[in-house]
């Protein structure tokens, strides 16, 4: 005869009420009593109907994962693996699944959300990248449809709970250890004009060589889509830039490749300084010093944050700052 949750109750002598909400992770119930009854349900061998859970609490116990509008590139960055992997661990915990949200257009990838949202298969969303006048965080702050962002909103700031780590301090600081490194000549390599990670590193950036007094030619900063020309002309700047900071580690290793290709030995002629610590930055040659931004924990903290607000809608917004730290690799050295 199958265990019911009625048998769970009579032996952790707790309302099958108590279970249900067991059941559900609910905060309502002390980590005592949860723990109570999770020991009596694994030694009855009970095993929950999430399914008929949710229907009964009409919830979907699913979350919706919004990638970057993409075709290919997205899915070849590092990144959002490393993103999903924290967030998979949080989920799981939490018995709740994951349906990723892809779109080739911002236009696609909203109306793939709004047919998500319409036909009630998850119960929120985490926006997996922050950029100005996005219509999707438009569209779910509208509707009060429960969401997280990894990044910095431009929309809705102090209404939205977000993610992130601090790039405007992590690029002065990598300002700072090149300057420390007796650099004074340093240039900034890629990063669009739409994402605000971008924008914050670069801002970082500038505003840390104008408080050093150090030179900012316009030169010295080139944006995405750069080519080898663009490079030559960079390295051919009078004076040249003798470090470089370049927006992610997957630029880096586009950057490095031109390097070569112009002759440039890295650290000897330039030394470089990336972004996100992925683990390609081990393996490149030389191997690079990154700033690791904790991926994991952008994704992990991010699911963490939604699912307490799917549970309790009165969850009050939250600014989460993951810390960054500079890896010192191959790649830099003292002038």
């Amino acid at each position: 005869m199958a265990v019911t949750i009625k048998d769970v109750a009579k032996r952790a002598k707790v309302a099958t009420s108590t279970v249900s909400r067991v059941i559900q992770d609910s905060p309502k119930i002390s980590e005592a009593t949860k723990a109570r009854v999770r020991k009596e349900m694994k030694a009855l061998g009970y095993e929950p109907n999430y399914s008929a859970q949710s229907l009964a609490n009409r919830v979907t116990q699913s979350i919706g994962i919004i990638m970057p509008e993409s075709d290919v590139a997205i899915f070849q960055n590092p990144f959002f693996p490393e993103s999903l992997r924290g967030i998979s661990e949080w989920v799981n915990e939490h018995n709740y699944t994951l349906s990723i949200v892809t779109g080739k257009t911002s236009d696609e990838l909203l109306s793939r959300v709004k047919l998500m949202t319409r036909t009630g298969r998850v119960d929120g969303y985490i926006v997996l990248y922050s950029k100005q006048k996005d219509s999707i965080v438009e569209y779910l702050h509208k509707e009060k449809i429960p969401y997280t962002v990894i990044g910095k909103p431009q929309q809705f700031i102090s209404e939205t709970t977000h993610v992130d780590n601090d790039n405007y301090q992590a690029a002065k600081d990598v300002v700072t250890y090149l300057t420390g490194l007796n650099h004074e000549r340093i240039a900034y390599v890629g990063g669009d004009q739409e994402h605000i990670v971008n924008l914050e590193r670069l801002r970082g950036y500038q505003d840390a060589l104008r408080e050093a007094g150090l030179p900012l030619p316009k030169e010295y900063v080139v944006r995405e889509p750069f080519n080898l020309e663009d490079m030559r002309t960079l390295l051919q700047a009078s004076p040249p830039p003798t470090a470089m900071i370049v927006s992610d580690d997957l630029v880096a290793m586009a950057v490095q490749k031109m390097l070569a290709q112009l002759g440039v030995s890295m650290p000897e002629q330039l030394s470089m300084v990336s972004f996100n610590n992925l683990m390609l930055a081990e393996l490149m040659n030389p191997p690079l010093t990154s700033v690791d931004i904790d991926i994991f924990s952008l994704g992990y903290q991010a699911a963490k944050s939604l699912i307490e607000k799917i549970k309790d809608p009165k969850e009050l917004t939250k600014h989460i700052i993951v810390p960054h730290r500079i890896v010192e690799r191959k790649s830099s050295q003292t002038l």
